[in-house]
């Protein structure tokens, strides 16, 4: 009787000990599909109040893919969604973020990326040198299927923007 009440005892405690570790997990991303991009381009552009007017192209534009181009020579087809902010005037400012199909095109995305910060470097040089350093330090990075280019001059604050989203 004392060993069968013991035993119960323990099957109870380890009943217990397995709910509660099981709900000590890591914290799981959110799922990719709940992330509203107009929220997300909203947030980022606040994120920076030194941002000058911009323009802001994107997946729901008429001519998402020929916009897209300007961005990225990536096939358009393998894109979900995308925004793509970039200064008005002409500055170094941009902001874009560009969610894939498949998460494993990342590696690609990036590098296409930066073909085009690459440019946009070489033409700065040549129009508008006083912003060149500004996009010599733009950040691409990347975060469940999503890619980001952050060209201004709160960087970090655009990508904690971006961050808080995951």
């Amino acid at each position: 009787m004392e060993s069968t009440r013991k035993r119960i005892f323990h099957t109870a405690i380890i009943t217990l000990l397995c709910f509660a570790m099981a709900g000590c997990g890591q914290k799981s991303e959110k799922n990719i599909e709940q992330i509203d991009m107009k929220k997300l381009q909203e947030t980022m552009l606040a994120a920076d109040e030194t941002l000058p007017k911009m323009q802001v192209s994107s997946s729901n534009d008429e001519n998402a893919d020929l916009n897209f181009s300007s961005l990225s020579d990536m096939d358009y087809s393998r894109i979900a969604s995308y925004f793509y902010a970039y200064a008005k005037s002409g500055t170094a400012q941009e902001i874009a973020v560009i969610q894939l199909k498949d998460p494993k095109d990342e590696a690609i995305l990036m590098q296409s990326i930066q073909k085009h910060v690459d440019n946009r470097i070489k033409t700065l040089q040549e129009y508008n040198p006083e912003q060149v350093n500004m996009a010599k330090n733009a950040v691409i990075t990347r975060k469940s299927g999503y890619v980001t280019l952050i060209i201004s001059e709160k960087n970090g604050l655009v990508q904690n923007a971006f961050d808080s989203f995951f």
